[in-house]
C-alpha cells in the first residue's frame, strides 16, 4: 500500500468534495437526515466551489490530503481555533472506512499536531457529532471531553475534545511508519 500526504490545491477541490460526501454517507447514516446525505452527492460541484472560495479567504487554516495507491482517501483541515482563543483546532478529519484502523487517522492527526506546534499552540480541540463512532478514536488518542457544542447547520449536538498539552502527545507506532510516508509541503 503506497501513500503520500500533501497540501491541497484548488485543483483538488472536486475530488475533496466527493470524498467528503462519501465519508459522510459512510459515517453519518442514522445520525444525520438521509436527505441531507443524499444531497451531498448532488451538490459536489457547489461544495467544490465553496471550498475553493473558503481557501482564498481563510487565514491560519491548513488542509492536507491523504492518497493511498493514488486514490484520495482522506484529509485533515486544521488551524487556529475560531472559538477558543490561544488554541489550535482540527476542523475536519476524514478517512475512507476501508482504511480505518490502519493508522492513517493517527498519521494525519500527528501532522496537524506538528504544524500546530510550529504555529505556537500547545492545546487543541476537535469537535465530533454525538453518535459518530469516531468519538472513541478521539478519546483513544488522548482527547478529554471538554464541552458540548452544536453543529448549527443541522442542529445536532457535538462533543468537543480538548488535548491539553499537544507537545506531550506521542504515537507509539510513529517510529515504525514515519519513514514510509512522504509529506509534500
Amino acid at each position: 500500500m503506497d501513500y503520500i500526504i500533501r497540501k491541497s490545491t484548488d485543483t483538488d477541490m472536486h475530488d475533496l468534495a466527493t470524498l467528503v460526501a462519501t465519508v459522510w454517507n459512510e459515517t453519518y447514516k442514522g445520525i444525520v437526515p438521509d436527505d441531507y446525505l443524499d444531497n451531498m452527492y448532488k451538490n459536489v460541484d457547489d461544495m467544490a466551489t465553496r471550498y475553493r472560495e473558503n481557501n482564498k479567504v481563510t487565514k491560519d487554516i491548513y488542509e492536507y490530503l491523504l492518497f493511498i495507491d493514488n486514490e484520495l482517501s482522506g484529509f485533515i483541515r486544521f488551524g487556529r481555533s475560531e472559538t477558543e482563543p490561544n488554541m489550535g483546532e482540527i476542523y475536519a478529519l476524514y478517512v475512507l472506512a476501508k482504511y480505518h484502523k490502519k493508522g492513517f487517522g493517527k498519521m494525519l492527526v500527528n501532522l496537524a499536531i506538528k504544524e500546530l506546534k510550529k504555529m505556537g499552540f500547545d492545546k487543541m480541540i476537535i469537535a465530533c457529532l454525538v453518535g459518530n463512532p469516531t468519538n472513541e478514536f478521539y478519546k483513544h488518542i488522548g482527547g478529554k471531553y471538554y464541552k458540548e457544542g452544536l453543529f448549527k447547520k443541522l442542529n445536532i449536538k457535538e462533543n468537543i475534545y480538548l488535548f491539553e498539552d499537544i507537545k506531550e502527545l506521542k504515537w507509539k507506532f510513529l517510529f515504525i511508519i514515519v519513514y514510509q510516508v512522504m509529506v509534500i509541503k
